[in-house]
């Protein structure tokens, strides 16, 4: 649809898009780095990024940084799962639930949405769950002519964020662009070269999830311009980037190397 395709050309407005990830809220709560989103959002929204990824209700408190031209775009969460939460409560069988509506997310200004596929539950009839809910959610989005994000994810017990074997990621990415994802939101699997079979067996432009925090701003940035170069059409950050001594240079950085393939040390001078 002509909706559709223009939010799309927001977003890839520069080429690549460089999204911030801020809705952990909702699968883990009050995470060090948002627990006060005004404030980090203030921080990182000009500093580069095309795109805040958040959920709905978040949205009414930072709302101030989506007001001018030049901000960033908005791309709504709109579901939620256990399986992340080892710290409160590790999950038995898990559950998804849809939180929000595509009707919601464009009610408070986004031109996107994001949902889970979540692949290894304990029960498999919450994975059906989830399946079904995706076509659902698709159809809505197709109808309003904005663009439908799929966040697919293999998951374990012993796992706390998800599986990242490449087999795995393959398969659980290939599933989401045959349920009809318009962008992929993928893992990482640790290398160009197999990251490149992920790129080649998808049907969608892929942004590569930041994941867990990392042991240094050089070994974050490096996995992007890795990932970037593998095929990779963009970069969702969050635990690295908000949970960064100073998030405001650190975004300047990413988006350094996503939209003008600086090499890591050039990058890194900006956070001396």
């Amino acid at each position: 649809m002509l909706g559709s395709e223009i939010r799309m050309a927001r977003l890839f407005e520069k080429g690549r898009a460089f999204v911030v990830a801020l809705d952990h809220g909702l699968v883990m709560g009050p995470l060090k780095g948002i627990e006060n989103p005004i404030e980090v959002v203030a921080k990182i929204a000009k500093n580069g990024p095309d795109a805040l990824q958040m959920t709905p209700a978040m949205v009414k408190l930072v709302k101030e940084n989506f007001f001018t031209r030049g901000s960033p775009i908005l791309i709504a969460r709109l579901d939620t799962a256990n399986v992340w939460r080892q710290k409160y409560k590790v999950y038995n069988e898990g559950y998804y639930a849809s939180i929000y509506t595509v009707k919601d997310a464009i009610n408070i200004g986004a031109d996107a949405v994001v949902t889970y596929l979540v692949v290894g539950y304990g029960s498999d009839t919450v994975e059906g769950y989830n399946l079904s809910a995706l076509a659902s959610l698709r159809k809505e989005a197709n109808d309003y002519g904005i663009p439908f994000i799929i966040e697919p994810l293999y998951v374990t017990k012993d796992n706390p964020d998800s599986v990242k074997e490449l087999d795995l990621v393959k398969y659980v990415s290939r599933l989401a662009s045959e349920i009809g994802a318009d962008i992929l939101k993928v893992d990482y699997t640790g290398s160009k070269e197999s990251f490149r079979q992920v790129v080649n067996v998808a049907f969608s432009p892929i942004l590569i999830r930041g994941g867990p925090k990392t042991n240094t701003n050089e070994e974050f940035l490096k996995m992007l311009q890795d990932a970037l170069e593998a095929g990779a059409k963009g970069v969702t950050v969050g635990r690295n980037l908000w949970q960064a001594d100073e998030p405001d240079k650190l975004a300047k950085a990413i988006s350094k190397v996503v939209h003008e393939n600086v090499d890591i040390g050039e990058a890194l001078k900006i956070l001396k």
